[in-house]
């Protein structure tokens, strides 16, 4: 038995039939039935263009009855039971034709508006037009009876006087029960917990395999380093893990792009353009944005990464009015953004799209809770807020939609090494500093691979380094509220940490240390990460250690 949905569209000439049943087609995957594809038939068509004889019943009979064929035709053609929208029924003989075909599966939307309004629309349509027909000509709905009965049987009625079509597409999708209520909760973030430099990338490399749409907010002064088996790779635009997974990739409009760098990226990953889709509204990053952070002594004070992003986003709010570049304006991403009118990189669009069709979605966000411009020690801080609630305003995703927010911290936190000189300036406190060495001495690791390993993925400046804080991590815990944490270095606890595969064969040290994390944040450490590998050779990849009781993977809801 047919259970598709199918809405039959009603109305008089430019009251917005088309428009409606065109977006129903492009935004929610709608096929369409036009009445004019009746005009296959030759002798049917002579038929018709005959003028008024007393065969008109029987003109008008087949015109009905080729609708209702039609239709049926695409039901059978089309096995997936994907909803369909016939533009148009132009009586109510035509519409009960179909509900007692199609029965409850019916939904008749009637669109109408004021005749001076509809004059109007066709004036403009037919302007350049050589020899135009008038509207009295085009429109086949006169009736005032018909028009009047087409109004009543409507399940769905629209006064489109004031609507243009995307306002009668949400009016009428609403009505239609298309739009996802907002308890559907399909989105997980994944946040950094401290400054920085957790190892956040490897955990979304982990993880990507199992949702469908990846989302990055940030921009190129947060590098992401991954390990796989094709090599080591840093993400500074596209989320991390890209090259080895086939999820759909969002870049959200926050964020701050370096185009050269963004163009790479794509280039050595393999990135198809039907894959990846680029807010129109993100920004552009220009070389008078680095050149403003660089030569404004960010570098040299507070140790900034000086890739522009800060002066990109700065200037996005003082310019406004004047020039600024976004990522619409560009051409070498048109394929990725789209184009005015047909945006197909809008992330909403694609979060909509993604939330109907029961997706799993893994937002990626940016540096550390405590290099937040709000939350962190200004004036070492980063140029955006780093925390849950400012990485789902970058990427336009209600906070109704969080399934999972796993924060990330590592059991020593960094900051990027102070600037070089003597001038006192520092890239901001550490609570306990101490050095690598120290580290090295404690978890029984070699001091020199840890001192070579711990540079920084943008700028490669030394790291410092400093023992837990249990202060900081419990207000990184305030503002996140983390359903799940992450811990990583696990090793930098203990060396022999780095073979374990399962948690029991941790260092009980370590086991008591993941024990109170458990009881500071009232939540569990749900993924173990017992060593970072660097090494593209390596033979065995595992690093983590999965204690989690839930999964992404859409098809296991």
């Amino acid at each position: 038995m047919e259970t598709r949905q199918i809405v039959v569209i009603s109305g008089k000439t430019c009251s917005g039939k088309s428009g409606l049943a065109s977006l129903l087609e492009k935004e929610f995957g709608f096929a369409v039935v036009y009445d004019r594809r009746a005009i296959d038939d030759s002798e049917w068509r002579l038929r018709m263009a005959q003028p008024d004889i007393p065969d008109r019943r029987h003109k008008a009979n087949d015109a009905d009855q080729w609708m209702l064929r039609e239709t049926q035709a695409v039901c059978e053609a089309q096995k997936d039971g994907r909803p369909l929208v016939v533009d148009h029924l132009n009586t109510l003989a035509q519409v009960l034709q179909f509900r007692q075909v199609f029965g409850a599966n019916l939904v008749h939307v009637h669109l109408y508006a004021s005749d001076p309004t509809l004059h109007g629309r066709y004036a403009k349509r037919m302007e350049g037009q050589a020899i135009p027909l008038s509207y009295d000509e085009v429109n086949q709905l006169k009736d005032q009876t018909e028009i009047q009965a087409l109004k009543d049987d409507a399940d769905v009625r629209v006064y489109t006087e004031r609507s243009d079509s995307n306002d009668t597409l949400v009016r009428v999708a609403a009505r239609l029960h298309l739009y996802t209520p907002p308890e559907i909760r399909c989105v997980d973030v994944l946040i950094g917990g401290q400054y920085g430099s957790e190892g956040k990338g490897n955990i979304v490399a982990y993880l990507a395999r199992e949702y469908d749409v990846m989302i990055r907010v940030g921009g190129p002064n947060a590098g992401h380093t991954v390990a796989s088996s094709a090599g080591p790779y840093t993400y500074h635009h596209l989320p991390s893990g890209s090259r080895d997974v086939t999820a759909r990739l969002l870049l959200g409009p926050g964020m701050t792009i370096h185009l050269p760098g963004l163009l790479k990226e794509i280039e050595e990953c393999g990135i198809r353009k039907d894959r990846l889709f680029i807010d129109p509204q993100a920004t552009i990053i220009e070389e008078e944005d680095i050149g403003t952070e660089r030569g404004g002594h960010l570098v040299s004070t507070i140790a900034s990464t000086g890739s522009g992003s800060g002066a990109a986003a700065a200037r996005r709010i003082l310019s406004r009015g004047k020039e600024i570049r976004l990522a619409r304006d560009v051409d070498e991403l048109r394929s990725y953004v789209g184009t005015p009118g047909n945006y197909h990189g809008c992330t909403s669009d694609r979060l909509e799209e993604a939330y109907r069709s029961g997706h799993s979605i893994l937002l990626e966000g940016t540096q550390g809770s405590g290099l937040s411009i709000f939350h962190g020690d200004y004036p070492h801080v980063t140029s955006r807020d780093t925390n849950v609630a400012g990485c789902l305003a970058e990427a336009g995703i209600s906070p109704s939609r969080i399934r999972k927010i796993l924060m990330v911290i590592r059991p020593m936190p960094i900051r990027v090494g102070d600037p070089d000189g003597e001038d006192g300036h520092t890239s901001g406190t550490l609570k306990h500093a101490t050095t690598f060495d120290d580290i090295a001495a404690f978890a029984g690791l070699e001091a020199q691979v840890l001192n070579t390993a711990e540079k920084t993925s943008t700028t490669k400046r030394s790291r410092r380094v400093g023992w837990f804080e249990w202060d900081q991590f419990r207000k990184a815990c305030a503002l996140n509220a983390p359903t799940d944490i992450v811990l990583t270095f696990a090793d930098y606890l203990k060396s022999s940490n780095s073979k374990a595969r399962r948690f029991e064969q941790l260092d009980p040290d370590t086991i008591k240390f993941v024990e109170e994390l458990e009881r500071v944040s009232q939540a569990p450490v749900s993924l173990i990460n017992t060593r970072f590998s660097r090494d593209a050779d390596a033979s065995d990849l595992r690093s983590l250690i999965d204690r989690r009781n839930w999964t992404a993977r859409s098809d296991r809801r």
